[in-house]
């Protein structure tokens, strides 16, 4: 007597074979959305550090701006001959102090006047020692570098900020006591896509653009601890 062989029909094979290739492609599906979100978590997390990096390194160097000598108790935070109003395109902010650390060439072994130029070539944020005319880069994939200058307008004794203004409307009779500066950075280690148009203020200047490059935008107002009280 035979055996009744039992097993899968061909229609049960089939329907077998299409679940599993939904759930293979779900799957694949899955694995491309969290590896995509990986990879846009760490450009964002890269942006911000090197955003982050910038400012404390600037935040550091401004706050010296205008400390003068053990003679000269201040000086004037701001070489107005070089700092400059990029207009639509990037600020050029150059500060003074007395000290020992140029942000190019090496220390001094004395404090001396330091000269400290911050502007943008190419794409790339640079400190320039203006007394020797060496640079150092600081940071990449800057599309704008803007600064605003705080005045003390009133002239009262109190320390107080009533407007900020750009390099173009300082003279020799400002009193600056605040400098606030903004950058816009760029990364294209991460695509959003297709490209799109996206607007960004960047302090007082906006900014357009139409790709799919990862931005962010970072800005700090530093109060100056240096400056003439006699004319506060």
């Amino acid at each position: 007597m035979k055996k009744k062989q039992v097993g899968f029909t061909l229609v049960e094979l089939m329907v077998a074979m299409v679940l599993g290739l939904v759930l293979t492609l779900a799957a694949l599906q899955l694995f491309l959305t969290n590896q995509r979100t990986f990879a846009l978590q760490q450009a964002v997390a890269e942006l911000n550090e090197d955003g982050q990096m910038a400012l404390r390194y600037m935040v550091a160097d401004i706050r010296q701006a205008g400390r003068g000598s053990a003679i000269a108790g201040s000086i004037p935070p701001l070489d107005l001959s070089a700092s400059s109003d990029g207009g639509s395109g990037n600020d050029t902010l150059a500060i003074r102090y007395w000290g020992t650390t140029p942000c190019a060439d090496d220390e001094y072994l004395t404090e001396d006047e330091v000269q400290n130029v911050y502007s943008v070539s190419a794409g790339v944020l640079q400190c320039t020692n203006a007394l020797t005319g060496s640079s150092v880069d600081l940071l990449t994939g800057v599309e704008s570098f803007q600064v605003l200058y705080g005045l003390d307008g009133n002239r009262d004794g109190n320390l107080g900020v009533t407007n900020f203004v750009t390099a173009a409307d300082l003279d020799s009779d400002s009193v600056v006591v605040a400098i606030r500066f903004a950058l816009l950075l760029s990364s294209n280690r991460f695509s959003q896509g297709k490209s799109s148009s996206t607007t960004h203020w960047i302090l007082d200047q906006e900014t357009t653009k139409n790709d799919s490059n990862l931005r962010r935008a970072y800005s700090a107002t530093v109060q100056l601890r240096n400056y003439n009280w006699d004319a506060i």
